[in-house]
């Protein structure tokens, strides 16, 4: 059950991050939902971190992407093993877990892809692609973390609710 549930929040990510985030954009950055309901979901209680929930969600996006399939599973199946590194090796605290797993995943996913763009042979500097991208995406992201954060917390306890309730 757990894993459907994942696995239709990470669709339903993937289709709000084509057809509607699209719209929200500082510079030229712009929310990677996925992302962020990825990270979120792997940390909720109940939940084993797994970072074979990347490959999925990598898919998804590839699929709807320009980029190659191959990048984005790469990147988000590293921004996946980061998340359950961090929290079965490092920290225990949650948050602090999902905020640094978040960053370091932004970060992952935005260098493979700005390495694959200048292996194509792709005009791009590296501070106008890190100053006008990355970091405007990791302050969006970081702006959403917290309502997704709620949202899939209330929504892993209608799945599952707590045994002393």
């Amino acid at each position: 059950m757990r894993t459907l549930t994942a696995v239709l929040l990470l669709l339903g990510a993937t289709l709000l991050q084509v057809t509607l985030l699209p719209r929200i954009r500082m510079l030229q950055g712009s929310v990677d939902l996925v992302l962020i309901v990825l990270l979120t979901w792997m940390l909720q209680e109940d939940n084993r971190p797994d970072w074979r929930l990347g490959l999925v969600a990598g898919l998804m996006v590839g699929y709807a992407s320009a980029l190659p399939d191959l990048i984005l599973i790469v990147g988000y199946t590293l921004a996946a093993l980061i998340c359950q590194l961090l929290h079965r090796r490092i920290w225990q605290v949650r948050m602090l877990t999902l905020l640094t797993s978040l960053l370091l995943g932004t970060l992952a996913i935005h260098l493979i892809t700005l390495s694959y763009l200048w292996l194509s042979d792709n005009p791009l500097s590296a501070g106008d692609a890190f100053n006008l991208v990355t970091l405007p995406t990791l302050l969006l992201n970081l702006i959403l973390l917290l309502p997704v954060n709620a949202l899939i917390s209330e929504l892993n306890k209608l799945i599952a609710p707590p045994a002393n309730s």
